[in-house]
């Protein structure tokens, strides 16, 4: 079984439930572009503190990585305890952005990420003192937005609001921004010159397969996720013209990847198949997300 990870061959006997269990566990597959995108992040938590700090806004289509990659990275720097003083170390904050462009919400969001109390009813700008403190005693040296296109939602001035309290916590903090969000967040953040001209931009692009080059990054993609489905035998899906198949059903969002391989895989553990061929595809009868949506139109 040398198709399978050593996790995975573990519990080629368990029972099916396990199986599936594990099949659905999120996991990371370390493709090149997100290695790329961990050092442009890296190079950030090294940078000198200044008084103009650089930041980083990561693009790209929904479902299609950048949360994982922000997760992922944050593993890296988890919350700590210094021995010394006991108290709370938080190299990396995150918390996605509100619905809706609000300082105030914003605030909100960050002191509940931190888990530090507040009065719903006091000022703006207590909460924001407040979020400047906890996160300067917790030695915060870099903050992410996900959800960043969230900006575009409300009024110009709420925007420039907004902008103008992330630009507010990056200079007086001295941190630098990571904004994350789908190609929306781009307009969001030209919204605040400045602010824009501080931000790199890093694209995180659907999985192609126009050449042969394509071809084979896709092809290591979906063979390094079938080491983690629990069949005795192995699928081969890395090849035509399951590669394809997949490609399109998958529309290039890694998301979409992960998910068709799983429903895959539980089909054919629960009808007791040794692997996924053509006739696992045809019992399924998957949909591409596009095609997905566009069931919706029926109802109207």
């Amino acid at each position: 079984m040398d198709h399978l990870s050593s996790t995975s061959r573990s519990l080629i006997d368990a029972p099916n439930e396990q199986k599936i269990f594990y099949t659905n566990t999120d996991r990371w597959i370390g493709y090149p572009r997100a290695k790329e995108i961990l050092n442009s992040l890296e190079d950030l938590m090294c940078y000198p503190k200044t008084d103009r700090m650089p930041n980083l806004l990561i693009i790209g289509d929904s479902n299609n990585g950048k949360t994982k990659i922000l997760k992922h990275f944050m593993k890296r720097y988890q919350v700590d305890i210094d021995e010394d003083t006991a108290l709370i170390i938080e190299p990396v904050v995150m918390v996605s952005a509100p619905s809706k462009p609000d300082e105030n919400s914003f605030y909100i969001r960050l002191l509940q990420e931190l888990s530090t109390p507040y009065i719903k009813n006091e000022s703006t700008s207590v909460k924001r003192e407040r979020v400047i403190r906890v996160l300067k005693k917790r030695k915060t040296r870099m903050l992410i937005i996900d959800e960043i296109q969230h900006v575009i939602a409300g009024s110009y001035n709420s925007q420039r609001n907004f902008l103008n309290a992330i630009k507010d916590l990056s200079n007086t903090l001295q941190i630098p921004i990571v904004g994350a969000g789908i190609e929306d967040a781009f307009h969001a953040i030209q919204v605040d010159t400045q602010l824009a001209n501080r931000f790199q931009v890093e694209i995180l692009p659907r999985w192609k397969i126009n050449t042969s080059e394509d071809k084979k990054n896709f092809a290591r993609l979906i063979a390094s996720i079938e080491q983690s489905l629990v069949l005795p035998e192995a699928s081969h899906l890395y090849k035509q013209p399951y590669l394809d198949n997949i490609h399109y059903l998958s529309e290039g969002l890694i998301g979409e990847v992960f998910q068709v391989l799983r429903q895959l895989a539980i089909f054919s553990i629960r009808n007791n198949r040794s692997h996924i061929n053509q006739d696992t595809f045809d019992s399924l009868k998957l949909l591409p997300p596009s095609n997905r949506r566009n069931l919706l139109n029926q109802l109207r």
